[in-house]
């Protein structure tokens, strides 16, 4: 089980991993500055490349490992192939946060249905004490924490439904998106309000 220390460090928190297979099945990968998102996602949706920004230390320290990536003019992008070893530990370690998420927001509904029958006695703990680790797939828990770098769900109008979008920036409560799989259109605004979440936690 990796052992988390609670604090990142500043170096790789500011970074964006991006990771997949090519088309011939081998796995590519690089580093990015997190201020060079706003270039970044549109060319690895390109791409049908993975991102992420650090959920531990394991992943930060193996996504460090990554080579620095370029983007060019017209949206070329420099994503060299990696060793098969760094790519199944960057996703084991990834699959690693994903699992310690599940764990916590099963135990915070165990927790929350058990306060709810009230029959044991105990104490009920303030809900301001649950304390969850970030979501490693990159989705919000709920508006309040919806930062740069999310996907949610933007409505295009009626009889148009839902499409997932990457939040590109956030002014209060105003957030700056893109389409994940139109990177073409034209970035737009929303209110948080009028967004949904993809996988909010559980209340």
């Amino acid at each position: 089980m990796t052992k988390k220390s609670g604090k990142l460090s500043d170096s790789s928190n500011t970074q964006l991993f991006v990771y997949g297979l090519d088309e011939a099945g081998k796995p590519k990968g690089a580093r990015f500055p997190a201020t060079e998102m706003d270039t970044v996602l549109p060319v690895v949706t390109t791409l049908k490349l993975e991102f992420c920004q650090p959920c531990s230390d394991e992943v930060a320290s193996l996504g460090m490992k990554l080579p620095v990536g370029r983007i060019y003019a017209r949206g070329k992008a420099f994503i060299p192939n990696i060793k098969r070893d760094l790519y199944d530990k960057l996703l084991a370690a990834l699959a690693s946060c994903k699992e310690a998420e599940d764990r916590a927001r099963t135990e915070q509904t165990a927790a929350a249905a058990a306060a709810r029958e009230g029959g044991s006695g105990l104490e009920q703990a303030p809900a301001e004490a649950a304390i969850l680790p970030p979501l490693a797939s990159g989705l919000p828990q709920n508006w309040q924490s919806i930062a740069a770098g999310n996907m949610i769900l933007a409505h295009e109008g009626p009889g148009e439904g839902w499409w997932e979008a990457i939040v590109i920036a956030r002014d209060n409560e105003i957030v700056t998106l893109r389409y994940r799989d139109y990177p073409k259109v034209p970035k737009f605004e929303r209110h948080i309000s009028t967004i949904a979440l993809i996988n909010p936690r559980p209340a």
